[in-house]
Order: C-alpha cells, then sequence, then structure tokens
C-alpha cells in the first residue's frame, strides 16, 4: 500500500509501498478515501527534519537536559549515535482519514463497510484503535469528514472553558484549526473576535460570523478586545497560533474578565507573567489534542469525534469551502511543497481503492542463496532497529534476513532496506509458514512472546527471544514442555551475561572460596503511566519484562539456583519500582534494587560484588573497579564503549543454531529466571 513518510534527519518527505495492516483486536482496520493535511503539525514536521543541527536543538530546548545526563552516563559517541539512529528512522504523516471498515476487530461499533473517520495517517489502509474512530453521518461528505480529528483538536480546547450563550471568547490564530473553533463557538452561541496576521484567514473567519483583528509587528489587542467587552474582558481565549512569541500569553492574560479561561492549543512563548494572572485570577490549561485516548471516557476523542460529525450533519460545521488542494495520494509528497503559501487552509487526499494496498508481504529482492543462515524477524520496534538488527548484522558471518514482520509496514520497510533483508511483512505467517527459515528473533510486545516461542519451536525453527519468556507460569510450562521435544533450541535475550565485564566477572568470583554478596542498583526511570509495558495484559509489568535481566545476570554471576526470593520493599508510584533479596543455593545472596525514581544523571547499571575481604564493582558496564583481588581492574572510565553483550550472544546463538547445538543459555536455566521474574511481578503488585 502507499503511505506517506517524513525524514526527520533530512527533511525529504517519501511516499513508498508497504505491506498494509492486518486485523487486530481492539482496532479497526481501514481503507482509505481521504485524507487531510494537517498544515500546521506537519508543516511542523517537515520543517523541523529540513532545519541543521543547531535549528533542532533550539526548536526542542526541553531535550538538551536529557542529552547532557545521557551523555554523562553513556559517554559521548554512545549518545550521538542513539540521537542520529532516532532521527534517521522515518515517521508516517497524518491523523485525520476517513475510509470504509474492512475488518472491525471484534468491536461491536462497527461493521464491514461502515464509512468512518480515525486518527490514521496518509496510508491506504489504516489500523486504528476502536475508540479513535466514529461512525459517519449519511448526509457527511467524506472529504468533509476528514477535518474531524482537527475540529476536535478545537471543540476538545472550547470544552475545557464552559462556554456558554453570550459568551465572548477569543480565537488567537485562524489557521485550519482557529476557522473550525470560530465555527463551533458560534453554533454555541458565543460570540467570537478573531486574530490573525493574515487578511485572508482574518476575511474567513468574520464569514462565519466573527469580528477580526488583523495582528502587525507590534501589535497589542488588548485595548481593542476591552473597547469590544465594554471594558469588562473576554470568558476566555482560545490560543491556536504557532510562535516563539511570550507576549501572546501575556495579552491574552491581560484580556479576561474576572476568573477568564486561556486555553492553549497551538505552541507559543511561555515566559509567564504573575501579574498578568494575578488581578483578574486567569487560569491556564493545555488542551490534549482531540481528546483522552480511551473509551468510554466523557472528555474521549470518540465523543469528540461524534459530536463534530453531529455538527456537520446539523449544517452547523460548514468546512467544504475550507479545501483549497485536492489532490490523490499518488501525487504526494509534492503536495508538501505548497505548505509555505499562507493563503492555504486545507489540502485534501484522495484514494482508489486497489486490491494491490491489501498486500501484507513486499518483495524486495531474491532471496539470499549460499551458506548463511536464513532468518526472521518478528516485531520491529525501537530496540530491533536501534539494538537487535545492527548488533546481528554486524557479527561475523551475519545471518540472511529472509523477512521483516512487523505490525506497521513502514518502520519495518526502513529497516529491511537498511540491512538488506529479503522481503517485509505484517503478518507473522509470513515467518511461520517459511520452510526456508531455520531461527526466528521474536522481539514483539511481551504478551505474544510465549504463543510465538510455541509455534517457532513446534515448526522446529530455533528461537531467540527478547525478554520476557512469557508472562505466566502457565505459558512457562508449555514452552518448557515445547522447547523439551523440539529438535530446535531456544534462547532467551538476557545478553547481559556475555557482557565482557560479565564474563570477567564471573571468572573472579568463581576463583573465590565462600558465599558472595552480589547488589545490583538500576536507574530504570519513570514511564508515562498508559505505557503498554505497564499494562499486565499486554506488557506483564516491568519486573517480569526487565527486571528479569538482573535475574539471569544474578544466576549467572553466582552460576547456583535460587532458592527463595523476598520483597523488601514495594514502591507505590505506580512504575513497578522495588528492592528484592535472592538467596542462592550456595548460600550466597543477592540484591536488586529496581529504582523509578532516580536523577537521569545517575549511571543506568551498578553491580556491586563483595566476598571475604575483596570487593569489586561494574559501573555502567564501563568499567570494573575493586581490590583484594590481583587483576580485577578493567576499562578506563567513561569514554570506554558501553557493552551490554548483544553482540558476543548473538554470535553464540547463531553459530549454535548453524552447528546444530546446544543453546548457550541452559534450557533449565531459561525457565528458572522465568518463572522468578513472574513470581517477584506478582510480590510487586500484590
Amino acid at each position: 500500500m502507499l503511505q506517506i513518510l517524513q525524514h526527520l534527519d533530512s527533511g525529504h518527505t517519501e511516499l513508498v509501498d508497504v505491506p498494509s495492516p492486518g486485523p487486530t483486536p481492539g482496532s479497526v482496520l481501514i481503507q482509505t478515501s481521504h485524507s487531510l493535511v494537517s498544515l500546521g503539525t506537519e508543516k511542523m514536521l517537515v520543517e523541523f527534519g529540513k532545519a541543521g543541527w543547531i535549528q533542532k536543538i533550539r526548536q526542542q530546548p526541553e531535550r538538551v537536559k536529557d542529552v547532557l545526563a545521557k551523555i554523562s552516563t553513556d559517554g559521548l559517541i554512545p549518545t550521538i549515535q542513539a540521537i542520529r539512529s532516532k532521527l534517521s528512522q522515518p515517521i508516517p504523516l497524518g491523523y485525520c482519514q476517513v475510509g470504509r471498515v474492512i475488518d472491525q476487530g471484534g468491536s461491536t461499533q462497527f461493521a464491514v463497510g461502515d464509512r468512518v473517520v480515525s486518527n490514521g495517517s496518509h496510508a491506504e489502509v489504516v489500523s486504528a484503535k476502536s475508540y479513535l474512530c466514529a461512525k459517519i453521518p449519511d448526509n457527511v461528505l467524506s472529504a468533509d469528514a476528514s477535518f474531524t480529528p482537527l475540529a476536535a483538536i478545537a471543540l476538545n480546547g472550547i470544552r475545557m472553558m464552559d462556554v456558554k450563550p453570550g459568551s465572548r471568547v477569543v480565537v488567537s490564530g485562524l489557521g485550519l484549526i482557529g476557522q473550525l473553533a470560530v465555527q463551533i463557538l458560534r453554533a454555541q452561541g458565543a460570540e467570537v473576535l478573531g486574530i490573525d496576521l493574515n487578511p485572508d484567514k482574518c476575511a474567513r473567519a468574520e464569514k462565519s460570523g466573527a469580528h477580526c483583528l488583523r495582528a502587525e509587528k507590534d501589535f497589542n489587542p488588548v485595548p481593542a478586545i476591552l473597547s469590544w467587552t465594554g471594558g469588562r474582558g473576554v470568558d476566555g481565549v482560545l490560543i491556536t497560533a504557532s510562535s516563539p512569541s511570550h507576549e501572546i500569553i501575556s495579552q491574552a492574560a491581560q484580556s479576561c474578565c474576572h476568573r477568564g479561561k486561556i486555553v492553549l492549543i497551538g505552541v507559543i512563548g511561555l515566559n509567564l507573567k504573575r501579574a498578568d494572572f494575578y488581578r483578574n485570577e486567569v487560569s491556564l490549561q493545555v488542551s490534549n489534542s482531540y481528546g483522552v485516548r480511551q473509551a468510554n471516557h466523557p472528555f474521549s476523542a470518540q465523543n469528540n469525534f461524534q459530536s463534530v460529525l453531529e455538527l456537520m450533519s446539523q449544517g452547523k460545521l460548514v468546512v467544504s469551502d475550507l479545501i483549497s488542494i485536492q489532490k490523490p495520494i499518488n501525487e504526494a509528497p509534492e503536495i508538501y511543497s505548497h505548505l509555505k503559501n499562507p493563503h492555504l487552509f486545507g489540502i485534501s487526499l484522495t484514494y482508489n481503492p486497489r486490491a494491490e494496498s491489501l498486500l501484507r508481504k513486499i518483495e524486495l529482492k531474491q532471496t539470499v542463496e549460499g551458506n548463511g543462515l536464513n532468518v526472521g524477524i518478528l516485531g520491529v520496534g525501537n530496540f530491533t532497529q536501534r539494538t537487535l538488527l545492527p548488533e546481528l548484522m554486524g557479527i561475523e558471518n551475519p545471518p540472511n534476513l529472509e523477512v521483516l514482520v512487523s505490525a506497521q509496514g513502514a518502520s519495518t520497510l526502513f529497516s529491511a532496506k537498511k540491512f538488506n533483508a529479503a522481503s517485509v511483512a505484517t503478518d507473522p505467517d509470513a515467518v511461520f509458514k517459511n520452510r526456508n527459515i531455520k531461527a526466528v528473533f521474536i522481539s514483539t510486545r511481551h504478551h505474544l512472546h510465549a504463543t510465538q516461542t510455541v509455534t517457532a519451536l513446534e515448526n522446529g525453527q530455533a528461537v531467540w527471544v527478547e525478554k520476557p519468556l512469557a508472562l505466566t507460569e502457565m505459558e512457562i510450562d508449555l514452552i518448557e514442555k515445547t522447547a523439551k521435544t523440539s529438535s530446535a533450541i531456544l534462547m532467551v535475550g538476557f545478553n547481559r551475561r556475555f557482557a565482557p565485564l560479565a564474563l570477567h566477572a564471573r571468572k573472579v568470583i568463581a576463583s573465590q572460596s565462600g558465599p558472595k554478596t552480589i547488589t545490583i542498583n538500576i536507574n530504570a526511570g519513570s514511564l508515562p503511566t498508559d505505557h503498554w509495558t505497564l499494562n499486565p495484559a499486554e506488557g506483564g509489568g516491568r519486573i517480569v519484562g526487565e527486571a528479569c535481566h538482573f535475574i539471569d545476570l544474578l544466576r549467572f554471576l553466582i552460576s547456583a539456583p535460587i532458592t527463595q526470593v523476598n520483597l523488601i520493599e514495594r514502591f507505590t508510584d505506580g512504575q513497578d519500582g522495588g528492592r528484592y533479596k535472592l538467596e542462592f543455593a550456595d548460600g550466597s545472596t543477592g540484591y536488586i534494587n529496581y529504582l523509578t525514581n532516580l536523577p537521569k544523571t545517575v549511571p543506568k547499571e551498578v553491580i556491586l560484588v563483595s566476598g571475604s575481604n575483596w570487593n569489586f564493582k561494574i559501573n555502567n558496564w564501563q568499567q570494573c573497579r575493586g581490590q583484594g583481588i590481583w587483576g580485577i581492574n578493567k576499562g578506563w572510565g567513561l569514554f570506554n564503549k558501553i557493552n551490554k553483550g548483544h553482540s558476543h550472544a548473538l554470535a553464540l546463538f547463531v553459530h549454535a543454531v548453524e552447528l546444530h547445538q546446544s543453546s548457550p543459555i541452559p534450557l533449565n536455566e531459561i525457565i528458572e529466571v522465568s518463572r522468578w521474574a513472574v513470581r517477584m511481578q506478582a510480590m510487586t503488585r500484590s
């Protein structure tokens, strides 16, 4: 299918052919008929991509501290590499899409054939969460309905103001969202005063019933606004402008009546002056795009979508004359050269249904013939793109990439071209039903790991599964049973046990008699509360999904079975943080401190090891320092490259598959560590 992608490193906008997404529970699969270019957001992304490094930094000053923190813990070169890697990955453009449902993903709200609007991208087929879709009334044209997400952004901001008939509201910025806001406010009985630099935009807002002020350089609209309200001030100001100026927010506050409300939708300078807000107790709120992204919420995006469509159906929101250009999708990305035209409002893209747009696999070249191992990759997210694939294809005698599979074809295509894969797909069967593939790398979301691991092993395909192996002990039981009867080997991506400093530490520990004490401090940081990793059904939690690395590392370093685990402290911030004590069969003790509230300048991982009259510390996989043992010191500080063992682990796995050897990690240790990870996760949330 055709899709528009934006390269943030170069500013290049590209129309590419990628595999179509497939059916997913909870998501609606839609074949597109129309989409709308968001002039504000998409213009910003295009201009960001074309900007130089200094300009990029100026546009995102809030990220500078994060970069400096990463340099202090990881070093300069790894930080630069991480930034370049992130910017090199193209992103899909667009979030205003209309089409017909071809699979409802189990939703009872929609049926196949329904005409719907979603927040999908500019692509011939999109997969959108059902709660981010809405059915279009029969009397609303599809091209008009594509304005719905933008109008919902305006509506969401307006709802924060508690607008009543007769309310007086300023709309600062009369671009596309501003124009829609004017109409919605007028439909609610409000008096509207619009402000913009562009006379054409002012004229268009006046047609919708607004009074307008044309802003000029050093223009102060406050006297005119106060005059318009008889000196009282306005009930609210909706800021939809995009400008670095700090004066916009100051003037908005000065324009408000007692306890007036300012709602920010656009991006402006926010150097606030207390006096501007103090006198009239003015409040400021920032609107969250088109609404809450979850089902059954009174302020949900879906409710806003439905309200906008109802206004269109009633003739209270008219958008047809806001379409300045209408072009077929195959003429993109030429249309993006028009974004700087100050007279434009809406750019509408049209699509003709094609059978080819539903293909879920695309061949890029002939399958490589030779002695190399043929492998498939399931899941092409950030970890796969930035770590797994570069490390795998960087080993001596790397395997042949038969197919890369991911739910979203855009990122998959980028990686496939970069690493010379034969094909890309969005259907896992492209891996499981390919008899040429002898090994499968599973890097999908955690709830899929167990099923995909069992399927591959039953096919006789060797499995490298990124942690965790599974989310429940029942799944672990099934995997253990399958692995013991399969002709193929199983390995979990517990790479840290293969790190040079871990191998060095194990030799040191093995040379010393008596029990040992090992403490691992992890600066895990915090995640957004709605991050999928924290979702029990999808991610399983951070202990089973991430801290399992350190359970395995302790098991490897101590070389004895785990006999007991106790929860020392459970954090209550909803981030799965905690402290654990692990006891081992040889009398050794391990501590895992999974910390989620530390500054970013604190090293990510520190391992402290001690025994009778000796100790050493591994600092962030860059250096090892200790005393009491000859030859313990290794590495020379922060400029030493961080090596967590990915390359060595992958090389050993590939070598084992090629030579039909046993797994580099014994099956009993994989199962043991995975069981304790599941139990420790349960302790954290019990």
